[in-house]
């Protein structure tokens, strides 16, 4: 497909804002503004805003602990902060972080903080909308390490044989902590497992956010007509496993070789090519990190939550679904 260059500022602009919100984390936790365990994906934005420019209006996604690229041009930015603040304005009332935040409105599905064990989660969801006759899909996304846990082995098969509509989506980023894809696994590629439960699977450039997009719209139109499918984004995790790893483990020519290919130096290539100014890429740079320090002041300020708020068993159990199976 072809795109006009206003098309592919757009993605230069959110691929930006992914890559300042986490280096804006990054300052905050280093001045003692902000706490938690951190695992970023710098360097992974093109994998993830590839993803949520694929999604529908009525499917849904299932991110991991190190979405923020993505949950950042998905939600709103004010009250992802206010979550990650810990703050009662966030999503889920400062309960949640990253490790399990959702919005039903954002077709956000709940992050599951045991690593694999959020598979099987996917693949129920993804049988409620079968059962409920919906014109959706949930795209599940696990990394490279995740894929050898037992529980996504189970998942896969079973949303194999019930035909739901579900495109487990591998951010393959070469690092399971500090264990390499290729001391997890003989394959070269973890898509090639689809042909073990009869799905298909497909491996893709992680930091060419274009390819992923189309690839993902593609998978989700087949998981949408009973073809569950897998989708492998080979990326790179410029950072440690989390914010205060060291990373002794990786090799320094390695890892300097990995970060030049840098998506968004891609983009911005394309976009000189395409007739863009030094100028124009440095006022969307600008009024991202306007966006980003406004939401990190909104969210310093925002009160944190009450003891009744912490108490309150209807943000913790579903105590009235109304009928909906989501």
């Amino acid at each position: 497909m072809k795109y006009s260059k206003n098309e592919l500022l757009k993605f230069y602009e959110q691929l930006v804002l992914g890559r300042k919100y986490e280096e804006k984390i990054i300052t905050f936790l280093g001045k003692g503004k902000l706490q938690g365990f951190f695992h970023l994906g710098i360097g992974q934005e093109a994998a993830q805003v590839g993803v949520v420019n694929a999604l529908g209006p009525n499917d849904y996604l299932v991110p991991t602990h190190r979405f923020h690229p993505g949950l950042v041009n998905k939600l709103d930015i004010k009250k992802l902060t206010a979550e990650l603040f810990g703050k009662s304005s966030g999503y889920n009332r400062g309960k949640a972080f990253t490790f399990h935040i959702s919005s039903k409105e954002d077709r956000l599905l709940p992050v599951n903080g045991m690593l694999g064990a959020g598979i099987p989660e996917a693949v129920g969801y993804a049988w409620a909308l079968k059962q409920d006759n919906q014109d959706s899909v949930v795209v599940c996304v696990l990394g490279d390490g995740t894929a050898s846990e037992g529980n996504v082995h189970e998942g896969m098969n079973i949303a194999a044989l019930l035909n739901v509509p579900i495109v487990f989506y591998i951010e393959n980023n070469g690092w399971a902590i500090s264990c390499p894809t290729d001391e997890q696994t003989k394959i070269e590629n973890l898509s090639t497992r689809a042909l073990a439960y009869g799905m298909t699977g497909e491996t893709i450039d992680g930091n060419d956010v274009i390819k992923v997009k189309e690839t993902l719209e593609r998978a989700i139109a087949k998981a949408k007509n009973g073809e569950p499918n897998i989708v492998e984004a080979k990326t790179y995790r410029w950072r440690g496993h989390f914010e205060g790893d060291p990373g002794f483990y990786r090799d320094d020519e390695k890892h300097k070789a990995a970060m030049k290919d840098d998506c968004i130096k891609r983009m911005e290539n394309l976009l000189i090519e395409q007739g863009a100014s030094a100028k124009e890429l440095a006022e969307i740079a600008d009024k991202v990190q306007l966006l980003i320090d406004d939401a990190f002041d909104y969210a310093e300020k925002e009160p944190l939550p009450t003891p009744e708020d912490i108490l309150d068993l209807d943000q913790v159990y579903a105590t009235n679904l109304g009928g909906e199976l989501l």
